[in-house]
């Protein structure tokens, strides 16, 4: 009677702890690796999205690609649909230092914010394709205010323009005039990028402790990469390394002739830049797409070995960037940047 009753409690036991490990299955919530299916379907572009504005075309610089987009949560006040008010630059003559209680009165902002970086390959997209403008508004209908971001393209304008102007736009994301009319709180942004533009999100947060934002307190707390180029050295021209025509495409981003005579290829590569200081990481990458999954792989062994935490999903197939987000795949990406970005 006894045995019997052992035998009831240790099943008992094992449907919960299988009840415990299902609920958590859906949705990575720590430093883990995952493998998952995906449907064929980008599920931000299937949805209709009610009371989401986008505020479009809003300057951070003065080139004609340096824009952005935003879209705002349904429940934003009126007056955040205008572009802020510019900062005037400090004057020679000013009598007396800005008023520090006055800015962070201007700063303090209450929402989470996501910067978002479109791929292409370094060299075309934009952020106003239907693809990315629907994960605009997906990531706002979740709650964050999403600055879905242009940059200078290759080969016009090599490495580092394309990092050089998203570090731009983060810096305008953190100005007090920013904050305040989108009423974005400074400690509580990340960055999303898919393909090229995984490889610029990655490349913010491993360099943000570079940066003048993060020296004064404003910087990257998560990281959205899906696709990105991690390694974009002769690491690339190896067996298992990327197809010859988009080596082709990385020298033109890089500016180079050849990978032998590169010295920029480290300088964009992710993998080389990691500190203690880089914010926690999402990566999302299919097992058998055009970049190669050991470039994350590898980056996220290198992240860990600085301590810092990733999220690991590979996708079976061949679904690249953000073809990745069906609707599992979306609803992992909202839950990790609201863990960590509050």
């Amino acid at each position: 009677m006894r045995s019997g009753r052992r035998t009831l409690l240790a099943l008992v036991a094992a449907v919960v702890a299988l009840g415990a490990v299902a609920s958590c299955s859906s949705d990575p919530v720590g430093d883990e690796n995952r493998t998952v299916t995906a449907d064929p379907v980008i599920y931000p572009l299937s949805l209709r999205y009610h009371g989401i504005d986008v505020v479009a075309d809003v300057p951070y610089g003065s080139d004609a690609l340096q824009r952005l987009d935003v879209c705002l949560p349904a429940d934003s006040a009126p007056d955040t649909t205008t572009t802020p008010t510019a900062t005037a630059a400090a004057s020679p003559s000013a009598s007396a230092a800005p008023d520090a209680g006055a800015l962070a009165e201007a700063a303090g902002g209450t929402r989470p914010a996501v910067l978002m970086i479109h791929g292409g390959s370094w060299s075309h997209g934009d952020k106003a394709t239907a693809a990315y403008r629907a994960v605009c508004k997906y990531l706002a209908s979740e709650g964050f205010v999403t600055f879905n971001v242009d940059y200078r393209l290759a080969p016009t304008d090599p490495f580092p323009a394309g990092l050089d102007d998203v570090r731009r736009a983060l810096d305008w994301v953190f100005r007090p005039t920013t904050l305040s009319t989108y009423d974005v709180d400074s400690k509580r942004v990340g960055v999303f990028g898919g393909s090229a533009g995984g490889n610029l999100a990655a490349m913010l947060a491993v360099t943000d402790h570079d940066s003048t934002a993060y020296a004064e307190g404003d910087r990257i707390r998560a990281v959205v990469d899906l696709s990105g180029p991690t390694n974009l050295t002769t690491r690339s021209t190896d067996a298992d390394g990327v197809s010859a025509s988009f080596q082709r495409k990385q020298l033109l981003y890089l500016g180079c002739r050849t990978y032998a005579e590169c010295p920029a290829a480290t300088r964009a590569s992710p993998e080389y830049h990691v500190t203690s200081d880089t914010a926690p990481f999402f990566i999302g990458h299919s097992t058998d797409e055009f970049i190669p999954m050991w470039e994350s792989q590898e980056f996220a062994a290198t992240l860990r070995k600085h301590d810092v935490p990733v999220t690991f999903v590979a996708v079976e197939g061949t679904a690249h960037s953000i073809a990745q987000l069906d609707e599992a795949m979306s609803k992992r990406v909202a839950t990790f940047l609201r863990r960590h970005l509050g």
